[in-house]
């Protein structure tokens, strides 16, 4: 049995592609980081970053279609496996899903009838990745003007998208200085100040980023989700409390502006 039959089984195309896109970026960055010498082992840098976003899935209490997550995480699962990776809590919980998803006879007979080898299957040490994985697509599905709002976490950060880069490769987001614990509203934004990012020299500038790999609209990871579309300039940050910034945005990725964010909040 291969990965590739049971994700077939399992028949839910553009999930697998959007998990494996993101698995993809990060082993990418995780390689380099482990021949530049900055870390020493790749799962280490993968799992934390992956489950901070598909955890908007795996911890959702509501709002997911039903066995969405099982789905889900039986298709994180294989595919950690896939890219060599195995974390025993995920690994448990896909043994659970695949139970879940034969009771609700939600896949087909023929999953059904193999369910005993894919439980084994996942249970085997998985090969170490030899060679890094294919450049990804940039491309997304956000517009320019779209107001979104971002889970990391738990907490709840507003953005607006300025542009698209290239030919609609990535959105150019601009966040809002506010945070919610819960999923926000647009009656809920009360003030439109951007967030600055302070530099080295104390000095609070304006913050832009492209972010690559913020593709699928609506997102599959539950964790990116449109306010409102091609809202107009009445929705633009008011910034000029702001100094201008250095360069015209920053190019980043998802996972690294998860991290972002949590940085620039915490001060």
């Amino acid at each position: 049995m291969t990965h590739k039959q049971i994700l077939d089984k399992i028949g839910f195309i553009a999930l697998t592609q959007a998990i494996d896109e993101d698995l993809a970026r990060l082993v990418t960055r995780g390689l380099a980081f482990k021949k530049g010498g900055s870390i020493t082992d790749v799962s280490s840098y993968v799992l934390p970053k992956i489950l901070m976003r598909w955890n908007c899935v795996l911890l959702a209490d509501s709002g997911l279609a039903k066995f969405y997550k099982e789905k889900v995480v039986l298709t994180l699962a294989i595919l950690l496996h896939k890219y060599g990776f195995s974390d025993n809590e995920i690994t448990k919980k896909a043994t659970i899903a695949i139970d879940t998803l034969n009771d609700g006879v939600v896949l087909s007979d023929d999953f059904y009838r193999k369910s005993s080898q894919i439980k084994d299957f996942l249970l085997t040490k998985p090969k170490e990745l030899k060679r890094k994985p294919a450049k990804q697509q940039s491309i997304t599905f956000f517009r320019a003007k779209d107001v979104i709002f971002i889970n990391v976490s738990g907490k709840f950060y507003i953005a607006y998208i300025h542009e698209l880069t290239g030919t609609n490769e990535s959105p150019v987001i601009e966040l809002y200085d506010v945070t919610y614990d819960k999923k926000p509203t647009l009656e809920d934004i009360k003030m439109l100040k951007a967030k600055g990012v302070m530099y080295n020299d104390g000095i609070i500038r304006k913050a832009l980023f492209a972010i690559y790999g913020m593709k699928y609209q609506p997102d599959f990871a539950n964790q990116i989700h449109l306010l409102k579309s091609c809202s107009g300039s009445e929705m633009l940050p008011e910034d000029s409390h702001l100094e201008e910034s250095v360069g015209v945005y920053t190019v980043s990725n998802l996972f690294v502006m998860q991290d972002k964010i949590i940085d620039m909040f915490a001060s």
